[in-house]
């Protein structure tokens, strides 16, 4: 009877340091991963569909993101978010690290039928006309007034009642609704991805794409727009899985141009809380997926780039955005 008794503690211990090894072990509980829906959350969309134990995927509202990683006890351990959000709230590198960029624009000028298709030879042409853009104050208006500085274009910002001006580019801000061929106050239209590809195609060609942002900024490679984090404590105590959440960004390419869009979406929608998702099996295509520029790029080789499109954007942005610490950026 003794020897039972002694049998039966010793299953129960074992059992015990198997829970316990269990609960220490993050891998077994996975670490959270949060990322805004439309263009950021196909850079996950592996990640997504696999459903690995590893990884507990997130798919927020875009607005909502910051919450993610702010405040005493971030939820997040790893997130995807605005280059330009993360530098602000996390470039002092305290509490994470930039991983790398994930997306690299999905911004598109789009023209009315009686509009001219824009190139860097003839960017000037918008001189005197009106842009409507879609989240004018954020990364969308930023990026157009970015390109027009580069270009050595002058701008007017239409607030508070602001006529338009002949010799500048007169910049508006309108929401999705807005950006119509009906639309007489606007000649073009900011407009990102999946928006810009369905407005085209349910207008039968009044409205068309006048230009790709991307291109015009500097060639095929677009600029860094969104970007992939991880908490410090992570990245401390678990290098291998960062380098694993590293390895399925860099791999998420092939499959997402591989598997159907009915695959992709339904993927994404599985952890995005029941949310209504950016993307359907409608507005999703293969035009659409290379529209949105994901493609992960390290730091070793795009932090001089993101370097680069922080200083442009805080010359448009009164330097609200800060500049981000050298710990800031993680190293393989």
């Amino acid at each position: 009877m003794k020897k039972f008794w002694m049998f039966i503690a010793a299953v129960v211990m074992a059992a015990c340091m198997t829970v316990g090894a269990t609960a220490c072990n993050k891998k077994g509980d996975g670490y959270t991963v949060y990322v805004p829906d439309g263009a950021p959350a196909l850079s996950v969309a592996r990640l997504c569909a696999e459903d690995d134990s590893q990884f507990d995927m997130n798919v927020v509202k875009a607005e909502t993101i910051t919450a993610y990683v702010t405040g005493e006890n971030p939820a997040a351990d790893f997130a995807i978010l605005p280059i330009n959000a993360a530098v602000k709230l996390l470039g002092s590198g305290e509490d994470y690290k930039m991983l790398g960029t994930v997306t690299h624009g999905n911004l598109y000028l789009l023209k009315k039928q009686s509009g001219e298709t824009i190139t860097a030879e003839n960017i000037s042409t918008l001189v005197g006309k009106t842009v409507g853009v879609i989240n004018l104050a954020n990364v969308p208006g930023l990026m157009f007034k970015i390109i027009l500085n580069e270009y050595g274009i002058a701008y007017n910002q239409l607030t508070d009642g602001a006529s338009p001006a002949q010799d500048k580019v007169n910049l508006k801000a309108v929401d999705a609704t807005e950006a119509v061929p009906s639309n007489a106050a606007c000649d073009y239209f900011v407009v990102p991805e999946p928006a810009a590809t369905t407005k085209v195609n349910k207008t039968g060609g009044k409205l068309s794409v006048s230009a790709s942002l991307q291109t015009l900024y500097g060639g095929n490679c677009g600029y860094p727009q969104a970007v992939a984090v991880a908490k410090n404590t992570v990245i401390e105590k678990d290098e291998s899985t960062v380098k694993a959440f590293i390895k399925a960004l860099k791999d998420n390419n092939d499959w997402l141009n591989s598997a159907s869009a009915e695959t992709v979406v339904n993927a994404i929608a599985a952890h995005n809380g029941g949310a209504t998702p950016t993307f359907t099996a409608d507005n999703l295509s293969k035009t659409v997926i290379a529209n949105c520029g994901i493609g992960f790029v390290s730091n070793a080789d795009g932090k001089a780039e993101a370097l680069s499109i922080m200083q442009k954007l805080n010359a448009v942005a009164g330097n609200s955005f800060g500049t981000p610490a050298d710990k800031f950026f993680y190293e393989v």
